[in-house]
Order: C-alpha cells, then sequence, then structure tokens
C-alpha cells in the first residue's frame, strides 16, 4: 500500500501585545488563501497554548491525514508577526506649572506614545531636595522641559532646566527644550554638546495650546529609541501601515482605532495612501483608571455597571492585571464604557471631516460579546459625523499584514479581502436639533424590497434599521430642526448609497458630543434605551427604536 503525502500551504499571523496574543492561520482553500483559524489568549500562557487552540479548531475540518500534523505544521509555518514595543519609552516631564506647560507637554508626550514616568513641577508642593531626588532616581529615556511664554523669560523656567541638568547624568539621554523660544540659548548651555532639542513651545501663551511641533519631535524621538531596528514590526508602527494601505486600494478615508491594554494607536489614511498616526501612551484600558474621577464617570455612562466603589475596583483590577475578562454584565458594561471614555480621549483634538469607514481594532472592540456592543463602543467613543461604514478587526490580521516590505502589504490586504474585517454596517451620525423634536427623515430603499414609509429620527434618539451584510441599500436623508451631519451643506437632504452588516444601518441623533439627563433615573433609562436598541435582533424590514 502506498502512502500519498498530503501538503498543506499554510501561514501563521500573529500580533503578540502585552496583555494579548492573537494568532490567524491562512491556508489554501480551493485555490484561494483563506483564513482558516484563529484564537486569542493572554500573552503569558505561551506560544505552545496558542498553538494547541489552533489545532483544536483545524482538527474538526483539515483532512484526516493532516491531522496528526497539525501542531508541527503551524509551528513551522511561515510567520508574520507584529508586537507591542517589549517596553514603553519613557519620559521625564519638568516643568514651571502643572496645569498650564506641564500639562501640555504631558499630554503632546503621551499623544506621541511615550509613557510619563515623572512630573516634577514648581507647584507641586514638594521641597527643591525632594525634586532632585525624584529625578536622580529616575530611569528615563529622555527629559523634557517645559515653561513660560514665548514674550518672556521666567526664570522658573530656567530654574527647571537647571533641574534637570543637575539630576541627569552625563550622556544621560536626549532633553527636549519645549519652553520660551527667548531662552533656548541660556539652556543649551546648561549640557553637553549635542544634548538638547529645541522645539516649539507647546503653550506659547496663557490661551493657546499648540502641541503640534512637540508631538511630532517626540515620535520620531520615539522610533529611535524604541528597537529602531524593528520599527515597522511594532504593533503602533504596522497598523497604521496597514491602514493606509487599505484606503489607497479602496479609495477611502479610513480612521483606524486600535485599543490596546497600555495603549491606544489612531490613524488616520486618506484615500490616496498617505496616513497620520497617533500613539497614546496611557490610552489603553489599564489607564483609565489614571484619569481623575475615571471610576465615577463610567459608572455616570454606562448606567448599568453598579456602584461606583465596584467600578473603582474593577478599573484597577484591568491596570494590574490587563488580560483579566469580565465575569459579570455589570463587569462587561464597566470595560466596555471605559473603552468607549479612552477611546473619547484618544479623539482629543476632534475627527478633521468625515470618514468612509472606521474600523475598530484590539480585544475589548474586536472580540466583544455581540456586535452592537462593538458598534457602540465605536460610536459613542468617536463620534463620526456623516454617513460612516463601521467595521471590526476580528481576527487581528491588520497588525502583521502592515509589518510587511511595502511593496507586499497590499498583496495580503487583496488576498484576505474576505476575511480581513468584519463589516457591522453604516451609520448616520448628525449633530444639532432641538432636542425631542425631528432630527432626520430616512428613506431606505433596497433592490427588490417594498417601499416603505419615511423613517423619522428625533433628537437624542437612536434607531438601528436591519440591513444585512452584502446588501446595499439608497437612503435618503432629510435633516430637519437645524440638524446637520457635518458638513456644509446648502440641501438639508442627502442621498446616499448605504452597505449593510452584522448590526445594520444606524441612524444616531444623539449629538456630538452625546447629552445625557442630569437625574440618575431618567439618565439610566435614556442608557437603557439605546442599549437595547442596539441589543435586539431586528427582522429584515423592521427597525429598533430608541
Amino acid at each position: 500500500m502506498t502512502t500519498t503525502l498530503v501538503r498543506a500551504d499554510l501561514a501563521l499571523l500573529l500580533d503578540i501585545g502585552s496583555a494579548w496574543a492573537k494568532a490567524g492561520v491562512i491556508g489554501r482553500v480551493r485555490g484561494r488563501w483563506r483564513l482558516v483559524a484563529h484564537a486569542a489568549q493572554p500573552t503569558a500562557w505561551g506560544a505552545r497554548a496558542l498553538r494547541r487552540s489552533l489545532v483544536e479548531q483545524l482538527a474538526a475540518s483539515v483532512d484526516t491525514r493532516l491531522v496528526h500534523r497539525l501542531d508541527e505544521l503551524i509551528a513551522h509555518a511561515n510567520r508574520i508577526e507584529c508586537h507591542t514595543a517589549r517596553r514603553p519609552a519613557r519620559l521625564a516631564v519638568v516643568a514651571v506649572s502643572r496645569e498650564l506647560s506641564g500639562g501640555a507637554a504631558r499630554r503632546a508626550a503621551e499623544a506621541a506614545g511615550w509613557e510619563v514616568v515623572e512630573t516634577v513641577t514648581f507647584d507641586d508642593g514638594r521641597t527643591l531636595a525632594g525634586r532632585l531626588g525624584i529625578l536622580q532616581a529616575a530611569e528615563v529615556d529622555a527629559w523634557l522641559i517645559a515653561g513660560g511664554f514665548n514674550d518672556s523669560r521666567s526664570p522658573r523656567a530656567l530654574e527647571a532646566a537647571a533641574l534637570v541638568a543637575s539630576a541627569r547624568r552625563a550622556d544621560g539621554g536626549p532633553v527636549i527644550w519645549a519652553g520660551s523660544a527667548a531662552l533656548a540659548g541660556e539652556v543649551d548651555r546648561l549640557f553637553e554638546p549635542g544634548a538638547l532639542s529645541v522645539v516649539g513651545n507647546p503653550r506659547p501663551d496663557a490661551r493657546s495650546e499648540e502641541p503640534a511641533a512637540l508631538r511630532t519631535h517626540l515620535a520620531a524621538l520615539l522610533r529611535d529609541a524604541v528597537m529602531p531596528q524593528e520599527e515597522t514590526h511594532l504593533s503602533s508602527v504596522a497598523f497604521p501601515r496597514a491602514i493606509g494601505a487599505l484606503a489607497g486600494a479602496t479609495g477611502l478615508r479610513i480612521l483606524g482605532v486600535d485599543l490596546g491594554a497600555r495603549s491606544a494607536t489612531r490613524a488616520l489614511a486618506e484615500p490616496d495612501g498617505t496616513f497620520a498616526s497617533r500613539v497614546h501612551a496611557r490610552g489603553g484600558l489599564a489607564g483609565t483608571v489614571l484619569a481623575p474621577g475615571a471610576a465615577a464617570r463610567v459608572a455616570r455612562l454606562a448606567g448599568d455597571a453598579g456602584e461606583e466603589a465596584a467600578v473603582a475596583d474593577l478599573l484597577q483590577t484591568l491596570r494590574a492585571r490587563p488580560s483579566s475578562l469580565p465575569q459579570t454584565p455589570e463587569e462587561l458594561s464597566a470595560t466596555q464604557t471605559a473603552a468607549r471614555v479612552q477611546l473619547a480621549g484618544v479623539q482629543e483634538d476632534g475627527l478633521p471631516g468625515s470618514v468612509d469607514l472606521l474600523i475598530g481594532a484590539g480585544r475589548t472592540i474586536a472580540a466583544a460579546p455581540r456586535p452592537a456592543q462593538a458598534a457602540r463602543i465605536l460610536l459613542d467613543g468617536v463620534r463620526p459625523l456623516g454617513v460612516t461604514q463601521l467595521a471590526v478587526d476580528a481576527a487581528a490580521l491588520l497588525g502583521p499584514l502592515g509589518s510587511l516590505p511595502d511593496e507586499e502589504i497590499g498583496e495580503g490586504l487583496a488576498l484576505l479581502r474576505d476575511d480581513l474585517l468584519v463589516p457591522l454596517g453604516t451609520a448616520v451620525v448628525c449633530q444639532g436639533g432641538v432636542p425631542g423634536r425631528l432630527a432626520m427623515r430616512v428613506a431606505v430603499h433596497r433592490s427588490g424590497w417594498p417601499t416603505r414609509s419615511a423613517i423619522e429620527v428625533r433628537t437624542g434618539q437612536l434607531q438601528v434599521v436591519a440591513l444585512p451584510r452584502g446588501q446595499v441599500a439608497e437612503v435618503t436623508i432629510e435633516l430637519l430642526g437645524g440638524a446637520s451631519l457635518g458638513a456644509v451643506r446648502r440641501s438639508t437632504r442627502v442621498q446616499v448609497d448605504v452597505t449593510g452588516g452584522v448590526v445594520g444601518l444606524i441612524l444616531d441623533a444623539r449629538g456630538v458630543p452625546i447629552a445625557l439627563p442630569k437625574r440618575s433615573d431618567d439618565r439610566r433609562e435614556v442608557l437603557a434605551g439605546w442599549r437595547d436598541s442596539l441589543a435586539r435582533e431586528a427582522t429584515a424590514g423592521s427597525e429598533r427604536v430608541a
């Protein structure tokens, strides 16, 4: 008897995060590359447990002659991998005041992906010796000094620079001066040649904040400080590259948000494939607890997450053990609300213009128990005005594909186009209008379906219309009562084609930002209505209203 050798063409896509490891197996199915298995587990469990999970999935569907070789095949498959930085780049901020120069410097640093491990200001209540001791003990990769308005020669700003010069060891990492331009020369003389970089003041006067120059400089410095030889394999670099390639291939304006355990990445790509990205060092779920009043805010916005003390305990758990999973409905609600809060923080500068496609990544979004929950996280966190397709990177494929060489990313996206994203549907989000009055009148026409009367959506209301995945509908939107889709239009009537998904067509007139009643009972009732509107399964031709 002869034994027939069975070939199996496989590749393994890996996204190794600080808390979760995600893996997808792609193989040839009827001549095409398809996703045949994917799994996620806490990173600490190791590679063997991840392979075991993939083997269990594949064993039920592959050729029986391959079952006993699956572990070996996966272990030796071609690997396409991205990963979170082995450790975050650490920064010390020394500034004149905590609220003005210190706050602006810290926000710019965290938006560039740095972890601010020490913040010393002259209004922090410490003694001079205490400040010096803290800075001398700090283990940091770089130093950021801020203070003084551009039209002044603040002696306190010079003292901040002198404090860093005293605490920093020789060759103790680069120093960035982001203070008064008039003092740059004097500050430079405090350090060895080449140590200091002068960047635009993020707080040029008492009334304005201009962090762009500092943020750009810090982002470039970050790439040099954290594994520069493997830059393209960092998740924070690979994910935006994939978003840019996808935008170039589809001609769409795409916003991708990747909410991790420790940090969050935002990438905005234009139809020509160019993109701008930003990494928020404290933007992940574990960073929620660091915001002042975080527990109270999460409890208020959730409505069904339990008492504030229980929410505070959960947020502390997420910081200490970021791979923890919610065990109760209340914990799930609090976790997903924390995700919405963190996404809103990532969008602190607002979204410049509308986007055609909004993609959510990261376990809390992409692995939400129900697709409607993922849609709500994206809608409430980002508030994308206008008509926007929603999708999730459920199998965590974008990061690994973005780590490929430039000329191969597009090819990888094209090969896996049917498995790349899970479409949630299309959202129509408007702002303005009079509370309780009509904001939108929407007519939905689907080929082959009977014509139905227009759907009326009032300000503060959320409605969901069944529109399955793969279906396209022609939608006519009539804006009423001063409501708008964000863009300046002469006409209040908009006609557009929309695509369906696992949630459907979402008509959202809750405004930007979302307004909630002040009374707790009224607020809980409104939140429950929105939640139920998204959660209930819609039958074809029906709509859900809240």
